[in-house]
């Protein structure tokens, strides 16, 4: 026999960090009777807000000799045990008490089942979800609304009823079943949108309930990730709410992980998601930048910033830059200590005649630097007989596109291209993909007009 205990806890405040339990119930059953009550007044070792107790009733001299979490720590466990761990909307209880259970230093883990998701499915159509209004419009009574029993009660009969509808046994078995995928998928994202989600790489949504994006991110695989989402603790408010926001969940398959990753930096800055907070900063990067000195002799520096419009060339790491730099002195006959990377032994001379060839000799290196080098990635595409193409000019991203078409001219290759408006983040994102393939963890073509395919 399956026993199932039906929790309700009252708090003082939303979420489980930084707050604490105020009053704990619970009601044992086996799905069609009750079989044993127990609730307590818990004192949180925190003041208890007024509007909470004018919510709850519970008042700070209530709980002033009630024991501590710690104190009914044995007793709550035991009770527990063996048991499905019930509630309406079970992650914000869950969390409270798994959360008091790690301040003690110890783990505790028990199968959830959400009376929220359960009503969605074995009793469609109503207006809303909530206890009180579920409740009312069930008729079910509940005379100490706001209070750990009063709540527990109605959602044991409530409970109840739904596991006395015609699949409500089967529907709380399939959720049981499905490792608990019920129970940790936020409350109102149906899961068929998560078993609709690829096992390959690919972006994801996070949608709210107008179908605005709340985050957007990419992975090797889509549906391992999205899981990873709602793994661990719900202590913190913003993840509650962020959790409580989420309605539909969308993903779509890319092909490749570098196609993800275009993809998903085009996605965000499109719709900047509000917790896309980290997509948001561009990197900072190395920029090769020109002056001229007082002396009139026109010098090269390295400095890092955000923005490399102005930039000759820019580099993920600053040795990067520096190689470079070596390289171009030895190619055009330049003093280092010009170009930021300190003497060779060598002292700049003032003479016009030297600083004339040496002007003319960096305005050469910058000329060179800034021809415009068009070539393009080819990737895997999303289906066997499909490829992407992603198009550069030097290290800047131009566009891409997914093609089934046979290529055999470079020129076939722009004319398909879809372009894009650009960004520092996506010329780093292929910057880094061009280094993994060198690492052998990345594979793709790379095509130019002088150069064969590979």
């Amino acid at each position: 026999m399956t026993r199932y205990a039906i929790v309700d806890i009252e708090t003082t405040g939303s979420h489980a960090k930084g707050h604490g339990i105020t009053e704990i119930a619970v009601v044992i059953t086996d799905g069609k009777e009750e079989l044993e009550r127990w609730e307590s007044l818990v004192d949180p070792g925190l003041h208890i807000p007024l509007h909470i107790t004018e919510l709850t009733g519970i008042t700070n001299d209530m709980v002033e000799a009630a024991p501590t979490f710690s104190a009914i720590a044995d007793e709550l466990e035991e009770l527990l045990e063996d048991c499905v761990f019930v509630a309406h909307n079970v992650g914000f209880d869950y969390a409270f008490i798994r959360g008091h259970f790690e301040t003690m230093g110890r783990v505790w883990k028990r199968p959830k089942l959400c009376t929220v998701r359960l009503a969605r499915k074995l009793l469609p159509g109503h207006a809303s979800y909530s206890l009180g209004r579920i409740c009312e419009d069930l008729g079910i009574p509940n005379d100490a609304r706001h209070r750990a029993m009063g709540d527990c009660a109605a959602t044991t009969v409530l409970f109840h009823r739904m596991m006395e509808r015609e699949r409500g046994e089967e529907v709380v078995s399939k959720m049981l079943q499905r490792g608990e995928r019920e129970s940790w998928l936020p409350q109102h994202v149906p899961a068929s949108d998560f078993e609709a989600l690829p096992t390959e790489p690919g972006v994801y949504r996070f949608l709210n309930q107008k179908g605005t994006p709340l985050y957007i991110g990419m992975s090797h695989n889509v549906r391992h990730r999205v899981r990873t989402h709602f793994n661990g603790s719900m202590k913190s408010a913003r993840r509650q709410a962020f959790l409580r926001d989420i309605h539909r969940i969308e993903g779509e398959v890319t092909g490749s992980v570098l196609m993800a990753r275009l993809i998903e930096d085009e996605l965000i800055r499109t719709h900047w998601p509000i917790h896309n907070r980290a997509q948001k900063s561009i990197p900072i990067r190395t920029a090769i930048v020109a002056y001229t000195d007082q002396r009139g002799f026109q010098r090269l520096h390295l400095q890092r910033q955000r923005h490399v419009k102005h930039a000759i060339r820019w580099f993920r790491k600053e040795d990067e830059a520096r190689a470079w730099l070596h390289a171009q002195a030895l190619a055009f006959e330049l003093n280092p200590e010009l170009l930021g990377l300190g003497s060779d032994g060598r002292t700049p001379v003032d003479d016009s005649a030297n600083q004339e060839r040496h002007n003319a000799a960096v305005q050469k290196l910058i000329d060179a630097a800034k021809v415009q080098s068009v070539w393009a990635i080819v990737d895997r595409g999303r289906t066997s007989d499909e490829r992407a193409v992603v198009l550069m000019e030097n290290e800047h991203v131009k566009g891409w596109c997914f093609t089934d078409q046979t290529v055999s001219r470079f020129e076939e290759i722009e004319e398909l291209i879809d372009l894009k408006t650009g960004s520092a983040t996506a010329d780093a994102i292929v910057q880094h993909a061009l280094q993994e393939r060198e690492l052998g963890k990345l594979r793709f073509d790379i095509w130019a007009p002088d150069l064969e395919n590979g």
